[in-house]
Parts: structure tokens; C-alpha cells; sequence
């Protein structure tokens, strides 16, 4: 009785941790909407609203490209707590470093929607991938402090399911840092390589 207590409460504290990370990502991808408006006027035409539309299309394409990243980002967290039995207080703090960074995205997705049509935006392509970069080195502390501890994880995990996880968060951060040095060079074939990225991660 007392080892199906403490399963039961081992599988809670896990379960607990997923549900309050899910809810950032949530609320992040929600906050991404936010950016997208149009300033009220009293007095305008047709043709005004219209022009006024076509010039959200920036902050549209920073939007989607935002909301595919989250979304990956939050199927990867996923994936990687079905592996987690137990967590103890370094997969928190780390599991709380990678949530704070996804609660911010919106911030430069604003900067890349607003810069995009702008001289500065090898800068905001520079900013955005850096971000990104920051992102993957956050799934691949999390994934360290978790694996390093074998009681963490589910007892059915084997060796090479352990290998496959790091060698996946080892190229994630190793593909978005490709992609920071890109945007040093062309800014737009940067952000090219986030879409190659998006079908390797979704095919494999």
C-alpha cells in the first residue's frame, strides 16, 4: 500500500509540473495575438482600413513564424516529460529557466514584425535567432538534469532512447545556432532555415 502511495504521489508531482508549463505555453502563444491590431479611427475610408490591413502582413509572418516555433517547442517539452517519472528541485529551476524564456517570445516577435520591412532588421533576425538559441540551451539543461539522475526517469526507458533524446536536443541547439551565424550573413536566408528546421522536426 504505502509503494502505490508514493507512486501515485511521484506521478502527481510530475503531472502537476507538466500542467503549469502547459499553461505558459498557452498563454504564451495567446500573448502572440496581441501584437496584431489595427489603430482605431473615426474617420477613415474603405481604401484607408484596407492599406492600414496590408501593412500588419510583417507582424502576420513574425506571428506564424512565432507560433510554429512555440508550438514545436511545447511538442519537444512533451515528449521529453513522458520520460520523467519523478522531478526533483534542478529539473524545476530548469524546467522554470526554459518557461520564462517562452513566456517572453512575444517580445521578439514584436521586434522581428516591426523591423522586418526596416534597414534594421538584420539585427531583429540577429535578436529573434539568438533568442531561439537561448531556448534550445534551456531544453538542453532540462534534459540534463533530468538524465543524469536515473531515478527521475521512467523505468521503461532504455540506453538508446536516452541517447536518441540528447542527440535530438544536441541538434536542436546546434540548428538554431547555425541559424544565429546565417543571420549574421542574410537575414531572410535565416529565417529560410527556420522553415528546413520546422519539416525536420515535425518528419523526424
Amino acid at each position: 500500500m504505502k509503494n502505490t502511495v508514493t507512486y501515485i504521489e511521484e506521478q502527481k508531482d510530475t503531472a502537476r509540473l507538466e500542467t503549469f508549463s502547459d499553461g505558459v505555453f498557452c498563454i504564451a502563444i495567446t500573448l502572440l495575438t496581441l501584437e496584431i491590431s489595427v489603430a482605431f479611427r473615426q474617420h477613415i475610408s474603405n481604401g484607408e482600413l484596407m492599406h492600414e490591413l496590408f501593412l500588419q502582413w510583417p507582424i502576420c509572418v513574425a506571428y506564424m513564424i512565432s507560433f510554429v516555433n512555440v508550438l514545436l517547442a511545447w511538442m519537444g517539452h512533451h515528449s521529453l516529460f513522458k520520460y520523467l517519472h519523478r522531478s526533483n528541485n534542478a529539473v524545476m529551476i530548469c524546467n522554470g529557466l526554459l518557461l520564462m524564456l517562452v513566456a517572453l517570445v512575444p517580445f521578439p516577435t514584436k521586434i522581428l514584425g516591426l523591423f522586418f520591412q526596416t534597414g534594421a532588421v538584420k539585427v531583429a533576425v540577429i535578436f529573434y535567432a539568438a533568442y531561439f538559441v537561448l531556448i534550445s540551451l534551456a531544453f538542453r539543461l532540462l534534459w540534463f538534469a533530468a538524465s543524469r539522475k536515473s531515478y527521475l526517469l521512467v523505468n521503461s526507458i532504455t540506453e538508446q532512447e536516452i541517447k536518441k533524446i540528447t542527440r535530438n536536443e544536441n541538434l536542436g541547439l546546434i540548428f538554431n545556432a547555425i541559424i544565429l551565424a546565417v543571420a549574421f550573413l542574410n537575414p531572410f536566408l535565416a529565417l529560410g532555415l527556420s522553415f528546413v528546421m520546422w519539416i525536420y522536426w515535425i518528419v523526424f
